[in-house]
């Protein structure tokens, strides 16, 4: 039975290292608030904020080529050893030659160089503007993406932080009844009413009622714990879960879907694909305005100094003004190919759009299916549940006056806790589809 118990969904989530709440003062939050909170504070959310910021920069990276650049260049060589070059001098009245070592340069020289440019004309130059501005967009999109998968992931964590602390608390009236129970019972048993085989029976029962109010407790601590991990909270901050679960769970019960008002085109996961396409079509173009000259205008101004002694220096300098022109004259179809494996890759694009359409109507059809199942599986658990305690309850109180035996007690017993375990998951997997169904029809 305890280990039916620990295989409930609140074990499967990740285990975190749990720390000692330090902190007096806690935080409060409903359902609500929590995924405000964490749309903001979620580490996910923070790095995705960071990814437009980043984006917003290598706009004005690309706007920066287009504007005039300014360079300055120095540098100082003293030459410690010059190279000798050998001149060899034919005298006019035939004798022999003569060669001659001579040097080259002086010791010291150092020049100063600068550049001014100015783009005039790159047909990448607008385009790079334009797909960096596309960029900027597609991760504001994908922003969003992450909200949502971070409100899924807090939403799920609250649920099963509440289902915890409701499981705990029946477990804890459980334990309650059966300490009571078997106080009467090692009473009845004392004045000679009952078997010692009641007695231990019924501290069986008590000790099961331990172990799992001790899972409770543990299940409970876990859940918090990936809550707040989920949120962006300090795993040492408390906190304080405003909603109820039974106020949360009465609207999801009578939920009904809405998927005829759906539309594919709106769900963020298709808008992402089409300003990737949009994206795509600003490469393509790129691609083809290859084909067109790059114009350029430099100024460039020059100073040199040299000589032997570094107090005694000669000088000179030079200044340049021009137009710099490139134009590609033949490629062997290089950029031909480039252009259209540009055109292939937006072809492929757009069947990833068709695809993901298909996609979100089939995810759409399938949470809307595991809803409704949802639906029918918590409402028959539920009414096990309650139908289970009811033939427990009516065992205990024919145990308490001598009409049960303690081994049916025990049986009905284990029969309401398995009935508990599986209104738990129900609910769990209810909220969860529910939750999953939001998303589908981009609505979380």
């Amino acid at each position: 039975m305890r280990n039916k118990l620990t295989t409930m969904a609140l074990v499967m989530l990740c285990l975190l290292p749990l720390q000692a709440q330090t902190t007096s003062d806690s935080l409060s939050f409903s359902l609500q608030e929590a995924m405000n909170y964490a749309t903001e504070n979620a580490f996910q959310s923070k790095s995705a904020t960071y990814d437009i910021e980043a984006a917003e920069k290598k706009v004005w990276e690309y706007i920066a080529i287009g504007l005039p650049q300014v360079n300055a260049e120095a540098q100082l060589t003293d030459n410690l050893s010059i190279q000798e070059n050998v001149i060899t001098m034919t005298p006019e009245d035939g004798s022999d030659p003569i060669k001659l070592k001579t040097q080259f340069g002086q010791q010291y020289n150092w020049n100063a160089t600068g550049n001014v440019s100015q783009l005039l004309f790159d047909g990448s130059y607008l385009l790079g503007i334009q797909a960096s501005r596309i960029y900027v967009n597609i991760s504001e999109k994908n922003k969003t993406k992450t909200q949502i998968d971070v409100r899924q992931s807090v939403a799920e964590a609250y649920y099963v932080a509440l289902v915890a602390k409701k499981n705990l608390e029946t477990f804890k009236k459980n334990l309650e009844v059966n300490e009571q129970t078997l106080k009467e019972t090692e009473a009845y048993f004392n004045n000679g009413f009952r078997e010692m085989t009641d007695v231990d029976q019924l501290k069986l029962m008590v000790n099961n009622s331990r172990n799992l109010v001790l899972d409770a407790e543990r299940q409970l601590l876990i859940s918090e714990a990936v809550l707040k991990y989920s949120m962006g909270v300090s795993i040492e901050q408390a906190i304080k879960l405003v909603d109820d679960i039974d106020f949360l769970l009465t609207p999801v019960e009578a939920y009904l879907p809405q998927s005829n008002t759906f539309d594919v085109k709106s769900h963020i996961d298709y808008s992402i694909l089409e300003t990737q396409e949009e994206a795509q079509k600003t490469i393509v173009k790129n691609e083809r305005v290859q084909y067109l000259p790059k114009i350029n205008a430099f100024y460039n101004i020059s100073y040199i100094e040299f000589g032997d002694e570094f107090s005694n220096m000669d000088n000179t300098n030079s200044q340049m003004l021009g137009l710099s022109l490139t134009m590609p004259i033949f490629q062997s179809g290089k950029q031909s190919a480039k252009v259209k494996q540009e055109q292939i890759n937006y072809l492929k694009l757009q069947n990833d759009m068709r695809q993901m359409e298909e996609g979100l109507k089939q995810q759409l059809m399938v949470a809307e299916s595991n809803f409704k199942n949802a639906q029918a599986t918590y409402l028959n658990d539920k009414e096990g549940e309650e139908i289970a305690f009811r033939i427990y309850d009516r065992t205990r109180i024919k145990f308490v006056k001598g009409l049960a035996s303690s081994t049916e007690l025990s049986q009905n017993e284990g029969q309401y806790i398995q009935s508990q375990i599986s209104y738990i998951q129900s609910t769990l997997n209810l909220l969860d589809t529910h939750i999953k169904y939001k998303k589908a029809i981009n609505q979380l």
